[in-house]
């Protein structure tokens, strides 16, 4: 199913479970920006290759409910271990990034929305065997994500 196929009744949707763009590599846009009138989005990260280096956002904060495996957060020059259950909360303007294991899930909240294109070309480049860092350069200044 896909984001027009959800359910949406004037006060809000229903996004049925498996709907949402697949971010290669990545996992899924669970809710997107479009759905949401920009306000936020949200994506189903699922274990893989696709670990953010360093890095800021000047126009989003991001809000990270660990679901499963285990992830090791940058969140300034500190390096934080996060299990499941945990949750971590990234203000604009903070350096930031993680690195997971193979089974790590999340869900990560985006506000205000506009990474997914971002998401959906890193994760689409990586799976054609392109690198991550190659990616990044193409991307850079692209989106509202800065190496750091």
């Amino acid at each position: 199913m896909t984001e027009q196929q959800s359910v949406q009744p004037t006060d809000g949707f229903v996004s049925p479970a498996g709907s949402g763009r697949t971010l290669p590599l990545i996992g899924r846009m669970g809710i997107s920006g479009q759905q949401t009138g920009g306000a936020f989005e949200v994506i189903e990260y699922a274990g893989n290759a696709a670990w953010p280096p360093p890095h800021v956002h000047r126009e989003r904060e991001e809000c990270i409910h660990i679901l499963g495996g285990r992830f090791t957060f940058t969140l300034g020059h500190e390096e934080i271990e996060a299990t499941p259950g945990s949750w971590v909360f990234i203000p604009r303007g903070t350096r930031h990034g993680f690195t997971a294991s193979a089974d790590a899930r999340a869900l990560i909240l985006v506000v205000p929305a506009g990474l997914e294109n971002f998401f959906a070309e890193l994760g689409g480049g990586l799976a054609d065997g392109l690198s991550s860092q190659e990616l990044r350069a193409a991307l850079k200044g692209r989106f509202d994500s800065i190496p750091a």
